[in-house]
Protein backbone atom coordinates (compact mmCIF):
# COMPACT_ATOMS: atom_id res chain seq x y z
CA UNK A 1 0.00 0.00 0.00
CA UNK A 2 1.84 3.49 -1.41
CA UNK A 3 0.86 6.89 -0.75
CA UNK A 4 1.46 8.91 -3.99
CA UNK A 5 1.78 12.86 -3.67
CA UNK A 6 2.15 15.49 -6.43
CA UNK A 7 3.82 19.06 -5.38
CA UNK A 8 2.14 21.25 -7.58
CA UNK A 9 2.98 24.87 -5.88
CA UNK A 10 5.64 27.31 -6.89
CA UNK A 11 5.56 30.35 -8.94
CA UNK A 12 6.40 28.61 -12.43
CA UNK A 13 8.67 31.85 -13.00
CA UNK A 14 11.57 29.58 -15.24
CA UNK A 15 8.27 28.87 -17.57
CA UNK A 16 7.34 32.73 -18.23
CA UNK A 17 4.66 32.08 -15.69
CA UNK A 18 3.17 28.83 -17.06
CA UNK A 19 1.53 26.15 -15.15
CA UNK A 20 3.89 23.65 -15.71
CA UNK A 21 1.26 20.89 -14.23
CA UNK A 22 -0.80 22.15 -16.73
CA UNK A 23 1.04 21.80 -19.90
CA UNK A 24 -0.20 19.92 -22.29
CA UNK A 25 1.83 16.65 -22.83
CA UNK A 26 0.32 13.69 -25.66
CA UNK A 27 -3.19 14.63 -25.55
CA UNK A 28 -3.52 15.16 -21.42
CA UNK A 29 -2.05 17.56 -19.58
CA UNK A 30 1.21 16.75 -17.26
CA UNK A 31 -0.70 16.26 -14.26
CA UNK A 32 -3.13 13.69 -16.22
CA UNK A 33 -0.06 11.91 -17.01
CA UNK A 34 1.48 11.59 -13.69
CA UNK A 35 -1.81 10.80 -11.59
CA UNK A 36 -1.94 7.81 -14.66
CA UNK A 37 1.44 6.78 -13.94
CA UNK A 38 1.57 6.70 -10.50
CA UNK A 39 -2.29 5.14 -10.05
CA UNK A 40 -0.61 2.16 -10.96
CA UNK A 41 1.23 1.27 -7.33
CA UNK A 42 -0.77 4.36 -5.36
CA UNK A 43 -4.23 3.37 -3.86
CA UNK A 44 -3.76 7.04 -2.61
CA UNK A 45 -3.27 10.11 -4.20
CA UNK A 46 -2.67 13.70 -3.02
CA UNK A 47 -2.23 16.85 -5.10
CA UNK A 48 -0.83 19.23 -2.82
CA UNK A 49 -1.58 23.25 -3.99
CA UNK A 50 -2.51 26.25 -2.87
CA UNK A 51 -4.49 26.59 -6.52
CA UNK A 52 -6.93 24.10 -6.13
CA UNK A 53 -9.01 25.34 -8.36
CA UNK A 54 -7.14 25.23 -11.32
CA UNK A 55 -6.55 20.91 -10.39
CA UNK A 56 -10.10 19.73 -9.49
CA UNK A 57 -11.52 19.56 -13.03
CA UNK A 58 -8.25 17.84 -14.44
CA UNK A 59 -6.87 15.18 -12.09
CA UNK A 60 -9.99 12.97 -12.00
CA UNK A 61 -11.88 10.45 -9.03
CA UNK A 62 -9.19 9.51 -6.35
CA UNK A 63 -7.22 12.15 -5.96
CA UNK A 64 -7.83 14.53 -2.92
CA UNK A 65 -6.50 17.89 -3.32
CA UNK A 66 -5.20 19.44 -0.42
CA UNK A 67 -3.84 22.86 0.46
CA UNK A 68 -0.07 23.61 2.34
CA UNK A 69 -1.15 23.37 5.96
CA UNK A 70 1.84 25.92 6.72
CA UNK A 71 2.11 27.89 3.61
CA UNK A 72 4.62 29.76 1.78
CA UNK A 73 7.58 26.99 2.92
CA UNK A 74 8.39 26.06 -0.35
CA UNK A 75 8.61 22.48 -1.41
CA UNK A 76 9.06 21.35 2.45
CA UNK A 77 5.85 22.84 3.10
CA UNK A 78 4.17 20.12 0.45
CA UNK A 79 5.69 17.22 1.91
CA UNK A 80 4.72 18.01 5.43
CA UNK A 81 0.92 18.43 4.13
CA UNK A 82 1.09 14.98 2.14
CA UNK A 83 3.22 13.33 4.93
CA UNK A 84 0.73 13.91 7.61
CA UNK A 85 -2.17 13.19 5.71
CA UNK A 86 -0.95 10.18 4.36
CA UNK A 87 -2.62 6.85 5.01
CA UNK A 88 0.47 4.41 4.61
CA UNK A 89 4.12 4.58 5.90
CA UNK A 90 5.85 4.68 1.84
CA UNK A 91 4.94 7.90 0.67
CA UNK A 92 6.08 8.93 -3.17
CA UNK A 93 6.74 12.23 -3.60
CA UNK A 94 7.16 14.10 -6.85
CA UNK A 95 7.03 17.28 -8.27
CA UNK A 96 4.47 18.20 -10.69
CA UNK A 97 7.45 18.88 -13.49
CA UNK A 98 8.23 14.87 -14.48
CA UNK A 99 6.76 14.02 -17.59
CA UNK A 100 8.45 11.04 -17.66
CA UNK A 101 7.82 9.43 -13.46
CA UNK A 102 8.05 6.51 -13.16
CA UNK A 103 6.09 3.18 -11.16
CA UNK A 104 8.24 0.37 -11.19
CA UNK A 105 11.83 2.95 -10.43
CA UNK A 106 8.97 3.91 -7.35
CA UNK A 107 8.38 -0.23 -6.51
CA UNK A 108 11.89 -0.21 -6.91
CA UNK A 109 12.89 2.66 -4.18
CA UNK A 110 10.11 1.21 -2.12
CA UNK A 111 11.54 -2.37 -1.61
CA UNK A 112 15.10 -0.78 -1.44
CA UNK A 113 13.36 1.25 2.05
CA UNK A 114 12.03 -1.45 3.30
CA UNK A 115 14.76 -3.93 2.79
CA UNK A 116 17.27 -1.27 4.60
CA UNK A 117 14.80 0.44 7.25
CA UNK A 118 15.80 3.41 6.39
CA UNK A 119 13.72 7.20 6.09
CA UNK A 120 14.11 7.68 2.80
CA UNK A 121 15.30 6.20 -0.34
CA UNK A 122 16.56 9.18 -3.23
CA UNK A 123 17.80 8.89 -6.36
CA UNK A 124 21.19 9.99 -7.32
CA UNK A 125 21.97 10.71 -11.00
CA UNK A 126 25.10 12.16 -12.72
CA UNK A 127 26.36 13.22 -8.80
CA UNK A 128 22.80 15.02 -8.81
CA UNK A 129 20.12 14.49 -5.91
CA UNK A 130 16.78 13.97 -6.87
CA UNK A 131 14.45 14.17 -3.68
CA UNK A 132 10.97 14.94 -5.50
CA UNK A 133 11.09 11.66 -7.02
CA UNK A 134 11.85 9.41 -3.63
CA UNK A 135 10.03 7.62 -1.00
CA UNK A 136 10.11 8.68 2.53
CA UNK A 137 8.59 7.20 5.22
CA UNK A 138 5.64 8.74 7.10
CA UNK A 139 7.86 9.78 10.38
CA UNK A 140 9.75 12.30 7.99
CA UNK A 141 6.50 14.79 8.65
CA UNK A 142 7.89 15.31 11.95
CA UNK A 143 11.16 16.18 10.85
CA UNK A 144 10.18 18.47 8.66
CA UNK A 145 8.19 20.40 11.00
CA UNK A 146 10.71 21.04 13.22
CA UNK A 147 12.77 22.57 10.12
CA UNK A 148 10.32 24.60 9.31
CA UNK A 149 9.70 25.75 13.02
CA UNK A 150 13.37 26.62 12.62
CA UNK A 151 12.75 28.32 9.47
CA UNK A 152 14.73 26.04 7.53
CA UNK A 153 13.21 25.42 4.09
CA UNK A 154 15.77 23.72 1.76
CA UNK A 155 15.15 19.80 1.31
CA UNK A 156 18.98 19.41 1.50
CA UNK A 157 18.50 20.16 5.30
CA UNK A 158 15.62 17.58 5.55
CA UNK A 159 18.21 14.97 4.00
CA UNK A 160 20.70 15.59 6.41
CA UNK A 161 18.52 15.36 9.31
CA UNK A 162 17.16 11.69 8.71
CA UNK A 163 18.42 8.23 7.58
CA UNK A 164 18.26 8.02 3.84
CA UNK A 165 20.19 6.07 1.30
CA UNK A 166 20.76 7.05 -2.08
CA UNK A 167 19.81 5.18 -5.10
CA UNK A 168 22.48 5.26 -7.94
CA UNK A 169 22.80 4.93 -11.48
CA UNK A 170 24.20 1.04 -10.87
CA UNK A 171 20.93 0.92 -8.63
CA UNK A 172 18.57 1.46 -11.52
CA UNK A 173 21.07 -0.71 -14.13
CA UNK A 174 20.36 -3.83 -11.90
CA UNK A 175 17.17 -3.30 -12.09
CA UNK A 176 16.78 -2.57 -16.06
CA UNK A 177 14.97 1.09 -15.66
CA UNK A 178 15.24 4.16 -17.76
CA UNK A 179 16.82 7.10 -15.88
CA UNK A 180 14.18 9.62 -17.99
CA UNK A 181 12.44 9.34 -14.99
CA UNK A 182 14.67 12.60 -13.04
CA UNK A 183 13.97 14.67 -16.28
CA UNK A 184 12.03 17.54 -15.34
CA UNK A 185 10.60 20.61 -17.62
CA UNK A 186 11.83 24.13 -15.23
CA UNK A 187 12.16 26.38 -18.79
CA UNK A 188 9.95 26.46 -22.43
CA UNK A 189 13.59 24.79 -23.63
CA UNK A 190 13.24 21.82 -21.28
CA UNK A 191 9.48 21.29 -22.20
CA UNK A 192 10.33 21.23 -25.80
CA UNK A 193 13.02 18.88 -25.06
CA UNK A 194 10.85 16.48 -23.27
CA UNK A 195 7.65 16.66 -25.84
CA UNK A 196 10.66 15.30 -28.47
CA UNK A 197 11.72 12.51 -26.44
CA UNK A 198 8.03 11.62 -25.30
CA UNK A 199 7.42 7.74 -26.01
CA UNK A 200 10.75 6.59 -27.29
CA UNK A 201 11.17 3.59 -24.18
CA UNK A 202 9.96 5.41 -21.13
CA UNK A 203 8.71 2.96 -18.84
CA UNK A 204 4.42 2.15 -18.90
CA UNK A 205 4.00 5.67 -20.52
Amino acid sequence: MVTGVILAGGENRRMNGRMKALLPFGGETLIERQVREMKRICDELFVVTNQPDLFSPVVGEGVQIVRDEIPFQGPLGGMHTALTRASHDDVWIVGCDLPFLSSRVAQALIACRRRFKCDAVVPVVSGRTHPLHAIYGKACGSVILDLLRQEIRQVKQLLERIHWKRADESFFMEHGLDLRFVTNVNTPEEYKKALINRGTGVEHL
